[in-house]
């Protein structure tokens, strides 16, 4: 958010990016924005991947969506997140081997899951506000170190797994071109078809 004159100001302008609908739109037109800067530096990429929402922006660098069309999926994708009554859950980056974090979780019966390994030494969980709550205090108990995000749900969990069929009916009013560069999928680490559909 922009600069604001109090701590009251900032934290409701955080809470208002950080809301998903808002969130996604966002990242894409920062990303949109980045894109067109180093397009002007006669800098384009070889091949694209993308995490998560990332993958959108990775599906815009290889020319399969147009900058309204990556608009369209965020917009889309940040709506069906974000709807849903009740606790939408929250997230938790915990440093350390990834492989002693799930022993944790798994020795405290913590109902969170692992969401995203972001390296070999820090793991991200997803779970409801309260199982968060829960590990945190676990964690800290542990003396390992961990960071609650400033994320408006449980990515990557069954959370907001809802939302993955009514976006997947939605892309159907998206228009799709040919890769005119390698993309590498999100999940499977395989390169899409040129031709996406």
């Amino acid at each position: 958010p922009h600069p604001t004159f109090g701590k009251e100001f900032a934290k409701r302008d955080t809470a208002a990016l950080t809301q998903t609908g808002v969130a996604q739109p966002a990242i894409g037109c920062v990303s949109l924005g980045a894109m067109n800067v180093l397009s002007r530096f006669d800098i384009a990429p070889e091949a694209a991947a993308g995490h998560s929402y990332g993958e959108l922006t990775a599906l815009h660098a290889g020319g399969v969506l147009t900058a309204d069309g990556l608009v369209q999926a965020s917009k889309l994708r940040g709506e069906l997140m974000g709807a849903g009554e009740g606790d939408r859950g929250t997230m938790l980056a915990v440093r350390g081997d990834i492989a002693a974090t799930q022993a944790v979780i798994n020795e405290e019966e913590l109902d969170v899951v692992i969401a995203n390994k972001n390296s070999p030494e820090q793991a991200v969980l997803s779970g409801t506000t309260e199982a968060i709550q829960q590990a945190k205090g676990v964690f800290d108990a542990r003396k390992i170190s961990s960071t609650p995000l400033t994320v408006a749900a449980a990515f990557h969990s069954k959370l907001v797994a809802d939302a993955a069929k009514p976006f997947a009916a939605g892309l159907a009013d998206v228009e799709f071109s040919k890769a005119t560069i390698p993309i590498f999928s999100n999940t499977t680490g395989e390169q899409y078809p040129k031709d996406i559909k």
